[in-house]
């Protein structure tokens, strides 16, 4: 790159002036296809692995997109983690002083799901063509909202109001925002921005679980909600108002490593980018994406049936009167069990990730298979202590395929175009996937009062998701051959179309 001081060096001479960015600054390619955006003082350049803004007074700005990661983190960690991780620790305090039923209870949270469904479809759409500075901050402010309203709750219709209003906003929101968002900004390294953004998540888990828990014993569940609601705003809303921008170039910037990865291939994996336009007018007619599609709705079946009961696999079920031994573990070490699942999922969003950058789809999807089959396999054997820690720990992998994934394989797959809509529409089929899995996996125990036939379920599934994604990669890069074939039009660095 350039020392200190120093502007990247742009030949003139050799150097065509290509278009202006939205802010009339220069765009110049050189003879060796490297990028740069030229403004009064500095030059944005893209010849190496990082791509920084060289001003005049010397000093090295970090790229303007780890910003967006660092706000799709605490987004993650608040906003989400509140309505995930936590709402089931409210569970039997809202049963006893609502005068509900754990089923009622139960009801809301399906139906804040099965809302997120039908929201991710609109809000998918919404991030292609609106601010997304307006879309995070509505989700936070919704936020907000709905927990203090949670707080103020006397009756069952309240619960559902609010439920309806999170899945709705919240919960379709906050992961469509980050994944998208920064899947705009990288095209070098996008994996792993991806995976720490959605980390966030699980790091919101470790440490917001505790404390609610804390807060509800303490000053009650009124209370907790409260506090939670002003954690969402204080640490949700700020960052997502300074760095959230839909495109590089509303800032003048160029997407992380554009140009090179398309030159010299430098991320190392063996996925080719998309150069071409397909969308989603192309893709809904493709074979390509309804078997990307259809892998992700087993996915949704391994993490609805398995994140709903596994910590009930561990311990006992409570079933009309009777108590039916599980595992037979206590609801401490089953709690603690649960802890260690959260941990290696922080770690290993990041690992897969990483994993789709330097070895590929192919390489992510078979890992992600078969921890998730292996898992499958240990829950089976809840009674000993091995059995739940190694489903766990093989797990906290296996589930990442379903949140690092879905933005990482569309793309990769079918390029930037209408990514907003397309990965919005197979992350709602995913979450009707996992709706299938909770309540199916939830029929099979009351009918055979074990969950080993829901675990069998969930090989069943795994296996036919590894099979979906992978026969999904040679059909997506099949698709593309034929639409450069077709005289499709070429896609610049951000998925927009290049005119002929």
């Amino acid at each position: 790159m350039t020392t200190d001081g120093e502007k990247p060096p742009v030949d003139r001479e050799h150097a065509a002036h290509t278009s202006k960015t939205p802010e009339n600054n220069a765009v110049f390619t050189t003879e060796k296809d490297a990028v740069f955006v030229a403004t009064d003082n500095s030059t944005f350049a893209t010849t190496d692995n990082n791509t920084v803004a060289t001003t005049t007074n010397g000093n090295r700005k970090p790229f303007y997109g780890w910003g967006i990661v660092a706000a799709g983190f605490l987004l993650m960690a608040t906003c989400y983690t509140v309505f995930v991780n936590c709402i089931p620790l409210f569970q039997t305090h809202i049963v006893r002083d609502l005068g509900i039923t754990v089923g009622q209870f139960n009801t809301g949270v399906s139906l804040c799901t099965v809302v997120a469904v039908f929201a991710s479809l609109a809000i998918g759409k919404l991030i292609d063509i609106w601010d997304v500075r307006i879309l995070g901050t509505f989700t936070v402010l919704c936020a907000f909202v709905v927990l203090i309203g949670f707080s103020l709750a006397t009756q069952l219709w309240h619960l559902y109001v609010l439920c309806i209003l999170a899945g709705m906003i919240v919960v379709a929101g906050t992961r469509l925002l980050s994944s998208v968002i920064i899947a705009n900004w990288f095209t070098l390294k996008r994996g792993l921005a991806v995976s720490i953004a959605l980390s966030g998540s699980g790091v919101g888990g470790v440490v917001l679980s505790p404390i609610t828990s804390m807060l509800i014993t303490g000053f009650g569940w009124r209370s907790a909600f409260g506090t939670l609601a002003f954690v969402c705003l204080v640490l949700g809303l700020p960052l997502v108002l300074v760095f959230f921008r839909n495109h590089p170039s509303d800032k003048g910037l160029l997407p992380y490593g554009a140009g090179q990865v398309e030159q010299t291939h430098v991320d190392r994996s063996p996925d080719k980018p998309v150069s071409v336009a397909l969308g989603w007018k192309v893709l809904k007619k493709s074979r390509a994406f309804w078997l990307m599609t259809a892998g992700f709705v087993m996915m949704g079946i391994d993490n609805g049936a398995i994140i709903t009961n596994a910590v009930s696999n561990m311990t006992f079920v409570e079933l009309h009167g009777t108590t039916v031994v599980t595992g037979g573990h206590d609801t401490l070490w089953a709690g603690n069990v649960w802890a260690f699942y959260l941990a290696c999922v922080i770690v290993f969003k990041v690992l897969l990730g990483a994993i789709y950058d330097r070895w590929g789809m192919r390489t992510g999807t078979l890992i992600g298979t078969a921890t998730s089959l292996a898992a499958a396999v240990a829950l089976c054997f809840p009674v000993t202590d091995a059995g739940p820690i190694l489903a766990s720990l093989l797990f906290g992998f296996g589930t990442c395929m379903g949140t690092v994934a879905p933005p990482m394989m569309t793309v990769k797959e079918f390029g930037k175009k209408d990514l907003g809509t397309i990965t919005g529409i197979v992350t709602a089929f995913e979450m009707f996937g996992a709706a299938l899995g909770a309540v199916a996996s939830g029929l099979l125990f009351d009918a055979y009062l074990s969950f080993v036939p829901a675990w069998i379920m969930v090989m069943v599934a795994t296996v036919a998701m590894g099979t979906f994604l992978l026969v999904s990669i040679p059909a997506a890069k099949s698709l593309a051959e034929k639409r450069i074939a077709a005289g499709a039009p070429l896609l610049d660095a951000e998925g927009n179309e290049i005119a002929h």
